[in-house]
């Protein structure tokens, strides 16, 4: 495999250290971008036109850096077909897309599934991997209420910065109350500047979340300077942003938030957060997270696991969290 110097410059300054082998993902080899690749000096041998091929073809614990094109990919899963998650499971191997970086959640480095059902994208079982400037778009009408996660982090020290977690996308998925968006069961996970939710003109009216946490999840993942997205046209009370179903006994905090803003527009949630009870495992948002469009953050049973700074959730804590004028009694 052969690529240019100044994209193994990139990889290596996205990454933040020298990386190892280069290959690039591209959408096809016959449109403009791959085209301009191989004039640049690309050979084919490093172009794949599946994640899959792509991803399986990195070696572990070498800092391999897979970077994708500016354009809509076709997601391909395990065995190289569609409609099948793909197992991350590799040590420091990473997917950087090629795209400017924005908070707002429309990185043109992007994957999809129109035409076939998409359970979950990808699950990420191994540890200290890079996933950065990239957009999954989870949700179509083929799927509908099969489109149920959008990935699903269970390894440890992986790092997601500049990644779009668009979904739910469809009417249908947004309606049903098993969707979780990202699912999070490992520890140390770290999530910078990151967006959840849909980006697209669309309600969710059921019991769901954009931000699930397992009931057997690990500790201190960490959500720094990231957006979560919500609307809902009339009377969806029962959504939520973030669904913690922990149950460890070990004391610890399962997700610590970092200037998060919390944004729903549309009839209010009755709750930002549903919550297992659980005195052992806390979640933890700095005094510059915000929630909108909520009647309340959480419900009074479960006030004492959340903390808001130094302060347990009290009423003046949930004031400098509300992004309105609420009765918390």
């Amino acid at each position: 495999m052969s690529v240019s110097r100044e994209y193994r410059q990139y990889a290596s300054d996205q990454l933040g250290c020298p990386a190892g082998e280069v290959s690039i993902l591209a959408a096809s080899r016959t449109t403009a971008v791959p085209t301009l690749l191989t004039k640049r000096g690309i050979s084919q041998g490093s172009i794949y036109t599946s994640v899959y091929q792509a991803e399986n073809v990195t070696v572990t614990g070498r800092n391999d850096v897979i970077l994708v094109t500016p354009e809509s990919q076709a997601w391909r899963g395990d065995a190289d077909a569609t409609a099948a998650a793909l197992t991350w499971d590799k040590t420091n191997t990473h997917l950087i897309g090629m795209s400017p970086t924005s908070l707002a959640g429309y990185a043109r480095a992007r994957f999809s599934h129109a035409g076939y059902t998409m359970a979950n994208f990808m699950t990420v079982s191994g540890a200290d991997n890079c996933f950065k400037n990239l957009r999954f778009m989870h949700g179509a009408s083929t799927g509908g209420a099969s489109d149920l996660t959008c990935v699903i982090v269970s390894g440890a020290g992986n790092r997601f910065e500049n990644v779009a977690f668009a979904g739910p996308n469809d009417a249908t998925q947004a309606a049903t109350a098993g969707y979780l968006g990202v699912r999070v069961s490992g520890s140390h996970n770290y999530f910078k500047g990151c967006m959840f939710g849909s980006v697209n003109d669309v309600d969710r009216s059921a019991a769901n979340a954009v931000l699930s946490f397992d009931a057997t999840c690990g500790a201190w993942n960490i959500f720094e300077n990231c957006v979560f997205r919500s609307r809902s046209g009339g009377g969806q009370a029962t959504a939520y942003f973030i669904n913690d179903k922990n149950t460890a006994t070990v004391v610890d905090y399962d997700a610590i938030f970092l200037n998060c803003q919390f944004l729903h527009n549309g009839t209010a949630l009755a709750v930002g957060i549903a919550k297992a009870t659980n005195a052992q495992r806390k979640l933890y948002f700095d005094n510059r997270c915000s929630f909108s469009g909520c009647a309340d953050i959480i419900a009074e049973a479960q006030i004492a696991d959340v903390i808001v700074g130094a302060s347990t959730f009290s009423s003046s804590a949930l004031l400098n969290l509300i992004g309105q004028t609420v009765d918390h009694t």
